[in-house]
């Protein structure tokens, strides 16, 4: 047994002296390549000695303010959608439903340090139920940083890169819906009884790959004399020179692409808010917008040979409300209620951040979808989201200091009764909401 185990022991010795001869081998035929790992080996463990010294950074030692904070939303909404007579929601799995279920967890992550900063905000929104649910909605609806290039005793000018939303920076009911990934250059100053003075100026991609970007700017005096009025003027452009193309498209379908962004809107916004003694020194606050599509054509599709669709510019759209209370801590409410009446060609559909009309076909006002593709619409099919005149009403109930309700009601009509077909649009919805 003795002989045996020497045996199998040599075995395993003789077979161990072989397997390192044939590696002293390799490595000697390949010099180079073993040069080339051990490089690679190297740079790998200095990157790895530089995240784990960075990990033992502490936010003390680099100063700074981080916060975490969340929301778990839990929504229901009952959309009634007709056209034509005909209901066009609820009639199976290719069109929306009647009535919707969805959840929804927001991750925001906000650090602040002396003269910089950077916001995160991960959205998880997915559909409920067992065929309809899902679990794989996330969207990166905020991610910018940030810092103070100038820092006056009045006057003040920072700069920020990176994504989000139109509306969190640039102020209306019926546009700047669409995402804002670009460069955000912001400047303010204070005149004492005079206003509080400011102005956003930014450039934002639409579309890397055709070097298709545009431009927004938003100017506006707050506190007016000290009396609660507010004015702003805000421009954004979504043209470009030469006009937009489809990978693949035809000569048609890019000249109704190039309609599609033939927007240049302007909108002008006055309010006035004040805290009444009779109202418990709530916030009564009423306000109101008119915009315009400077390059709005009466009869577009003339040029591409398309008759039929000459209707006029519907380049106008305006809204008007009023907004009561805040919403702080428990038992705080806030009500907001507004008009709006929009035109077909005020507001492109891609930026439309009012009621709208549902559309749940997806139509579009130039073409038969609403993403530019398709063939030409004529006036008995164009869409799109404008062309509607509705109301809204919003509303927000604490229950503690982290919990709330957000009721919400809106319905629009169609505007101009011989343009695009007749659709009649009526939404309620109820959404809770927990915040930490």
């Amino acid at each position: 047994m003795m002989v045996c185990r020497k045996g199998i022991h040599m075995k395993r010795f003789t077979f161990l002296l072989v397997f390192l001869g044939f590696v002293s081998c390799a490595f000697a035929q390949g010099v180079d390549r073993g040069s080339k790992r051990d490089s690679d080996s190297k740079d790998m463990d200095a990157l790895r000695r530089w995240i784990q010294d960075k990990r033992l950074v502490t936010m003390k030692e680099i100063g700074g303010d981080l916060s975490l904070s969340g929301e778990v939303r839990t929504e229901f909404q009952a959309t009634k959608e007709d056209k034509k007579g005909k209901a066009q929601r609820g009639r199976g799995l290719a069109m929306k439903p009647m009535y919707a279920w969805d959840v929804e967890f927001n991750l925001m992550l906000d650090y602040r340090a002396e003269r910089s900063w950077a916001a995160i905000k991960l959205e998880f929104d997915n559909d409920m139920g067992q065929v309809s649910g899902a679990t794989n909605k996330i969207r990166l609806e905020r991610a910018y940083l940030g810092g103070r290039l100038i820092a006056g005793d009045t006057f003040t000018w920072d700069a920020e890169i990176g994504r989000r939303f139109l509306v969190t920076t640039f102020d209306s009911k019926i546009e700047f819906g669409a995402m804002y990934d670009g460069l955000l250059l912001r400047f303010s100053d204070v005149y004492p009884s005079v206003a509080d003075c400011y102005a956003n100026l930014g450039g934002f991609i639409i579309n890397d790959r055709t070097n298709h970007y545009g431009f927004v700017g938003e100017i506006g005096a707050l506190r007016i004399a000290n009396i609660g009025l507010n004015a702003k003027y805000s421009l954004i452009d979504w043209t470009k020179p030469g006009g937009e193309t489809l990978p693949g498209g035809t000569a048609l379908e890019n000249k109704i692409m190039k309609l599609r962004y033939r927007f240049l809107v302007s909108q002008a916004l006055v309010s006035y808010q004040f805290f009444p003694e009779w109202f418990y020194k709530k916030l009564i606050k009423f306000y109101a917008a008119g915009l315009i599509n400077h390059l709005a054509l009466s009869n577009p599709l003339a040029k591409l040979g398309v008759k039929g669709q000459k209707f006029g510019k519907q380049n106008v759209g305006w809204y008007a409300g009023v907004s009561l209370g805040t919403v702080k801590k428990m038992m705080d409410w806030a009500v907001d209620m507004n008009f709006q009446w929009v035109q077909a060609q005020a507001v492109p559909s891609y930026d439309q951040n009012g009621i709208g009309r549902g559309n749940t076909a997806g139509s579009g006002l130039y073409a038969t979808l609403n993403d530019g593709k398709g063939t030409p619409t004529t006036k008995k099919t164009a869409t799109g989201n404008g062309n509607y005149y509705g109301f809204e009403i919003n509303g927000l109930y604490a229950f503690t200091d982290n919990l709330t309700i957000n009721p919400n009601v809106q319905a629009s009509w169609r505007l101009k009764h011989d343009l695009g077909p007749n659709l009649i649009f009526k939404q309620a919805e109820v959404e809770f909401i927990y915040a930490f």
